[in-house]
């Protein structure tokens, strides 16, 4: 009840805000754009892609792992619907992938990762996905790729709203609703959500047994954001970020059990305050931004209760100057403290972090590089300094180059180093150099494009952390006791046909990614040469986009190869989404009515092995969206 009140107050604290930005003077500013500076948010050597509010209307994802799974090749471990969702990129763990918002991680310095299922897709506008190495531009954890989540202003779009209702399969129902409002000077943009599920699906547990309901599987979400953008003139903006959220997960029973009455609550508070000042070719930027989480589980069948907490305090400057239409220069400096509270640890640790970055970037006519170093201060330690470089060719008008080579690294977690009886303060940082190379060509003339790339990379990363148990005893703690070479090759291929009635598009692309142990481990037992734990070989995904007039239709298809489970091997599956969607248009309104069916071949699978994972399921919906410049 106090959080559905809290919920609620925040709301009723917004609106009033929301108003106070109607006004009857308009004032005519040059536009100033905020948001991360290009250099670090598309770096140079490597592919990135970007989904923003003009396209995430027409997916298949009601969240970041959704939209991860279904749009990309990464591979997203699903605990199960309503559960744990982390990501694996080029082979690496959950900790090697980066989640920024705004600019500024939001991970938990706990645990080192993120639960990307508790990201809603309309949390922010605009997604970028940075596969490989990018620690020298974002620091600690960035070593298998970035997911990039910011929150973007239109001065152009002074009011609009857009609401979305849905109703699916086991229960599932969500509400969503933005407001915008503003001139040309000042913009309010507030976001509310709301989700829940029973998660109730049958399945099976084996060939021989019958059906089992998924119990104790409910799942509820509730979200606010605030966004508020100021162009004091016309050089300077101050822009504040506030994010609430509140999630409740039962935690079902895996197929070994019969019961589970364990259940997880989780609230978190983001807030981030952005400064910019634009003066001809220098940029400069300062960022004040608080994150403070809590994490309650509860067991009623066993009486365990845990509490762990977190607030992190983070402050970063930074300036880019532009010379001659061919340099750019970026330095930053950022300060990050932490302090934790857990029922694990002894006392209330505490975490210092201080970066320094700079990096360079020319462009001739045919050609860019951009390097970039980084050095970390943390707590009372350097860590060694990080490079990278990167290149961008363009060898033909049809054909361009692009590679990469990069020092990265990971931090120990506070519970690597701080969890009482097993922490490790003397751990290293998990640490090593990876290589990529790209090649792009495309074809066009006035009715299709047709464009084909493959990456190849190379990654090799020593004192990996794993926890093992310590002198023959029952208790595991964590050492640096692993070597992992990661190799892979990505090819992707987009086709897009259009004409003045139908636009068609194929998006397809298949991963050969070997993740391999280097060293012989005996607890847990992994052979010297042989694949991670739930890191498939083979991964591809194959989508296909047909409009006409105003229907849209989508097919997504995804393959994934074995995965070795800690227990067994898991089998290779097949899953199949689509979503069919008409929408009417006149001047300022736009209403969308869609219907996704999920798992359409209603394949039995398993993500995680003992996970069960939901058979066919439908969902239906319809969107309103208004909008007055």
């Amino acid at each position: 009840m106090k959080k559905i009140s809290l919920f609620y107050f925040w709301i009723a604290w917004i609106c009033p805000l929301i108003l106070v930005g109607q006004t009857d003077t308009l004032l005519s500013i040059p536009e100033i754009k905020v948001t991360t500076t290009k250099i670090r948010n598309h770096p140079i050597g490597t592919l990135s892609k970007t989904w923003n509010a003009s396209n995430t209307a027409t997916l298949l994802a009601s969240n970041v792992a959704e939209l991860l799974n279904n749009e990309s090749s990464i591979f997203i471990k699903n605990y199960g619907a309503g559960s744990l969702s982390t990501s694996s990129i080029r082979g690496g763990s959950a900790g090697h992938t980066l989640v920024l918002w705004n600019g500024l991680p939001i991970q938990s310095p706990m645990l080192g990762v993120l639960d990307l299922s508790l990201l809603p897709m309309n949390s922010s506008e605009e997604i970028i996905l940075q596969k490989g190495g990018n620690t020298a531009l974002w620091g600690s954890g960035a070593i298998g790729g970035v997911i990039a989540l910011n929150n973007l202003p239109d001065f152009n779009n002074n009011t609009f709203t857009s609401s979305s209702i849905q109703i699916g399969s086991f229960g599932n129902t969500a509400q969503r609703f933005k407001i915008g409002l503003g001139n040309e000077q000042v913009q309010f943009v507030t976001k509310v959500s709301h989700q829940e599920a029973k998660n109730d699906f049958d399945y099976f547990v084996a060939s021989n047994l019958p059906r089992r309901t998924q119990t104790n599987a409910r799942f509820s979400q509730q979200n606010i954001l605030q966004d508020v953008y100021w162009k004091i003139n016309k050089n300077n903006t101050l822009t504040s970020h506030f994010w609430q959220q509140f999630s409740t997960q039962q935690i079902p029973p895996h197929l070994a059990q019969n019961k589970s009455e364990a259940h997880q609550k989780d609230q978190s508070t983001r807030a981030i305050l952005d400064w910019q000042q634009t003066r001809n070719a220098l940029i400069l930027q300062g960022k004040l931004g608080f994150f403070k989480e809590n994490q309650n589980y509860f067991d009623d069948a066993s009486g365990l209760k845990t509490n762990n907490r977190f607030t992190t305090f983070t402050g970063e400057i930074n300036g880019q100057l532009f010379w001659k239409n061919k340099h750019q220069f970026f330095v930053a400096a950022s300060h990050f403290y932490t302090q934790a509270k857990s029922d694990g640890y002894e006392g209330a640790p505490t975490e210092n972090k201080t970066a320094l970055l700079f990096s360079y970037r020319l462009q001739q006519y045919n050609y860019k590089i951009q390097t970039s170093i980084r050095e970390e201060y943390v707590d009372g330690r350097l860590v060694p300094f990080v490079p990278n470089v990167g290149v961008d060719y363009q060898l033909f008008p049809w054909l361009k180059i692009q590679s990469k080579v990069s020092k990265n690294y990971r931090l120990p977690t506070l519970n690597d180093r701080f969890w009482r009886g097993a922490g490790n303060e003397n751990l290293l940082p998990e640490s090593g150099w990876s290589e990529e190379l790209t090649l792009t060509t495309h074809w066009k003339n006035k009715n299709y494009t047709c464009v084909f790339s493959v990456t190849g990379f190379n990654r090799n990363i020593k004192n990996w952390i794993l926890w093992s148990p310590k002198g023959g005893s029952f208790f595991w703690s964590p050492d640096n006791i692993a070597k992992v070479w990661s190799r892979g090759l990505e090819p992707h291929f987009a086709f897009t046909f259009f004409t003045k009635k139908i636009n068609i598009k194929l998006d397809t692309g298949l991963d050969y990614i070997l993740s391999t142990n280097q060293i012989a481990i005996t607890i847990p037992r992994i052979a010297e040469g042989s694949q991670l734990y739930y890191t498939p070989e083979i991964q591809g995904f194959a989508n296909i986009n047909l409009e006409w007039k105003r229907f849209y239709f989508f097919y997504q298809h995804q393959f994934t190869g074995e995965v070795k489970g800690f227990n067994k091997m898991l089998p290779s599956y097949h899953v199949g989404n689509i979503r069919i969607q008409y929408f009417t248009k006149k001047t300022k309104c736009k209403t969308i009515v869609f219907a996704k069916i999920n798992n359409i071949w209603n394949k039995d699978y398993r993500v995680i092995e003992r996970r069960a994972m939901p058979p066919i399921h439908y969902q239906f919906g319809i969107n309103f969206i208004f909008h007055k410049s």
